[in-house]
């Protein structure tokens, strides 16, 4: 019992720690392609590009599931939830989970299918399969802009 106690505190902790870690404006890179950074391209895709990083914040939404809004565009990420959907930008927001898997790497998850987002062929955002792709491609840098 007492451990339990001890284990929620702690998840209690770290998750006011993630949120004060998200307070601000990001660039987010792919962890398979660190020189790739997230952003809006012309036709609403959101991509992965060497092209100059557009910004990233992270809004609490509900308790510990966030929107996340490109700060240049005010559109959110939106990737409906079929399986390997391409995501895009929107003006509704989906609603993610936020793991910070340390060193400023985080890994975002769909907060009703508890898929993850991946950095996908042709360089596009992707909300993952079952069948999960390589971690290095689960997981994202997020730089402090």
């Amino acid at each position: 019992m007492k451990a339990f106690t001890i284990f929620g505190f702690v998840v209690m902790l770290s998750s006011q720690a993630l949120a004060l870690q998200l307070d601000g404006t990001f660039t987010v890179a792919s962890v398979s392609d660190p020189e790739r950074y997230l952003k809006e391209d012309g036709s609403g895709k959101i991509t992965f590009s060497e092209e100059s990083p557009q910004g990233w914040s992270f809004v609490e939404a509900e308790k510990d599931r966030y929107k996340i809004a490109n700060t240049v565009t005010n559109h959110y990420i939106s990737c409906g939830s079929a399986e390997d959907d391409i995501c895009g930008a929107s003006d509704k927001a989906q609603l993610f989970q936020i793991h910070n898997d340390g060193d400023n790497v985080y890994s975002f998850v769909d907060a009703e299918d508890s898929l993850p987002l991946y950095a996908g062929p042709g360089n596009h955002l992707v909300l993952a399969s079952s069948d999960f792709p390589p971690p290095e491609y689960l997981v994202f840098k997020l730089t402090k802009v």
